[in-house]
């Protein structure tokens, strides 16, 4: 879930201390709006170690605000339930972290760049597998719906790029194309 979930509580918790009459400062507004351009571009170009701590810095500016607007507008409680969701959403980025850490997968060369992706209703399997084959990519099928994707570092960039495009597409009409 990582840094997506991340983002989606702290926009929640905004829309509510706006529904309760707060008045949300433009940086922090601009803040989460970067946080979320940042995202697509570790998306696509994840080698940057500078875009991850960008984006590291607007979360925690937008957190620090909401965590103390919310607690002054909205209670404790609410607080507790947003530190717990937050929580949550660092514990699961940790997990996808040591996943992709890993590294070493049998079968696959190690010259070659890899990353695994898991199938949907609207995304299966299948398509996921002739996207990769298109674009020159090999793949596997993994264990729960997941994919293995491995090729040059460009083709898999170029995977990538394609597959935001599929997403936004079916997240926008309901249909892959």
């Amino acid at each position: 879930m990582s840094w997506e979930a991340r983002w989606k509580v702290l926009a929640d918790a905004i829309t509510d201390l706006r529904r309760s009459g707060e008045s949300v400062p433009p940086n922090v507004i601009r803040d989460l709006r970067s946080a979320k351009t940042m995202m697509e571009i570790i998306k696509v170009d994840r080698a940057r170690s500078e875009h991850v701590s960008r984006l590291e810095e607007c979360l925690s500016n937008v957190e620090s605000y909401v965590l103390s607007a919310a607690e002054i507008r909205l209670g404790a409680s609410y607080v507790d339930a947003l530190l717990r969701k937050l929580y949550e959403a660092e514990k699961i980025r940790a997990q996808a972290e040591a996943e992709t850490q890993a590294g070493f997968h049998p079968g696959i060369p190690k010259e070659k760049k890899w990353m695994r992706i898991q199938s949907s209703d609207e995304i299966p399997v299948e398509m996921i597998r002739k996207i990769a084959d298109e674009i020159g990519l090999e793949s596997k099928v993994q264990e729960e719906r997941y994919v293995l994707i491995f090729g040059e570092e460009e083709k898999i960039k170029a995977f990538i790029k394609r597959m935001a495009e599929i997403s936004r597409a079916v997240r926008k009409d309901g249909s892959a194309t």
